[in-house]
């Protein structure tokens, strides 16, 4: 009988920090080392977070799902993305789900008997924004699919991370912890910044299935042991420095145009919650050889106000060159990337996006050009 992988389930709301968790957990397996895969699901159109494992770790075999869900208008595509790792015979897989995705639902499909016989699962983490977390429970509080995810990410987690502290108070803090302990009581809970965690105890049970082969674990094992904060760091690894410039009133360009609006319309089976409902992907493409000024897009992305919640992609900038772009909330973050990007391309994740508004914007506002 052929040994069962380990799987560690990462999910969280959008721009929480999940994907540089990840890197974390994959530079730690590295020096063990364990031979690690990742399963990336994207909303959008190109595959952001996968490119950027690449990059730092091109040893690392990912597979992508695009366009849609694991947890429902991909999950008949999940067991053949995973069966496509496992005939890589990894130590471990990590799966990290769209920011919108329930992970209960996921769980469903890894209890199949496609998956049960060839992996299982030793851990489910979310990750938490410190400072959104509050805001985006109250702004989505009419959406009953919506607030169903938010607190399925939750419930089914044995570990959560309550991440980006350094920009929410000490006392908001406290009120996200006390709000979390409503919805599970049992997980252990680390408060921390960039992702900065204690990897060793998420990561013992595969080094025991690897090395010593028991029988494996069971699946979220709860524990009442809350994890308090801890300073160690991780594997260094690049984590975007943050961008406290505020965009202002420049001209705008015509460098991009919209190459993809993707409604995400999710199929579920009717005994199974639904993910989210008003949520959808447009994707920009830069299609100018002139590069876009970084000053211009800045001040797209904020103009567009509250209905964007997150925006991610690969800009080519006229002096800085390709940029990794990251928008949550209103923090707007650029890393500089190796990559080999010809054209650049933007994902806008939002609540009921007006995608003919948004494309007039983006084509008008750079008429002085």
């Amino acid at each position: 009988m052929m040994n069962k992988v380990p799987v560690i389930l990462i999910s969280g709301f959008l721009g929480s920090g999940k994907t540089t968790l990840l890197l974390r957990l994959l530079a730690y397996t590295r020096q063990i080392p364990l031979r690690a895969a990742v399963l990336m699901n994207e909303m959008g159109e190109y595959d952001v977070d996968s490119a950027i494992i690449s990059e730092e770790m091109p040893d690392v075999t990912v597979e992508g799902l695009l366009e849609g869900c694991i947890c429902c208008s991909k999950r008949n595509e999940l067991a053949g993305a995973l069966h496509t790792l496992l005939s890589q015979e990894p130590d471990v897989i990590f799966m990290e789900t769209t920011g919108v995705a329930n992970p209960e639902q996921v769980l469903e499909e890894l209890r199949s008997p496609l998956l049960a016989d060839r992996l299982y699962l030793v851990h489910g983490i979310s990750v938490v924004d410190a400072e959104l977390f509050h805001e985006y429970n109250s702004r989505f509080t009419a959406d009953k699919e919506l607030v169903r995810t938010l607190h399925g990410q939750l419930r089914s987690a044995d570990f959560i991370v309550v991440n980006k502290t350094d920009v929410a108070s000490s006392r908001e803090v406290a009120k996200v912890v006390k709000n979390i302990r409503k919805l599970n009581d049992t997980a252990k809970l680390q408060t921390t910044e960039y992702s900065r965690i204690d990897l060793e105890p998420l990561l013992e049970p595969v080094l025991t299935s690897v090395w010593v082969d028991p029988k494996p674990v069971q699946v979220f094992q709860h524990t009442s042991a809350q994890m308090q904060p801890n300073d160690a760091e991780a594997s260094p690894i690049p984590i975007p420095a943050k961008d406290n410039e505020r965009p202002s009133n420049a001209s705008r360009s015509t460098a991009f145009k919209v190459i993809s609006a993707h409604r995400q319309n999710h199929s579920h089976d009717h005994d199974l919650p639904h993910s989210f409902s008003r949520l959808e992907s447009l994707t920009l493409h830069q299609y100018s050889p002139q590069p876009l000024e970084k000053q211009r897009l800045e001040d797209f992305l904020t103009g567009l106000g509250s209905s964007l919640l997150r925006a991610k992609g690969y800009c080519v900038l006229p002096h800085e060159g390709t940029m990794l772009l990251q928008f949550s909330g209103s923090h707007l973050e650029w890393q500089p990337t190796a990559l080999p990007v010809s054209q650049g391309y933007v994902t806008l994740i939002g609540e009921q996006l007006d995608k003919a508004s948004i494309t007039d914007q983006w084509e008008q506002c750079f008429v002085s050009l």
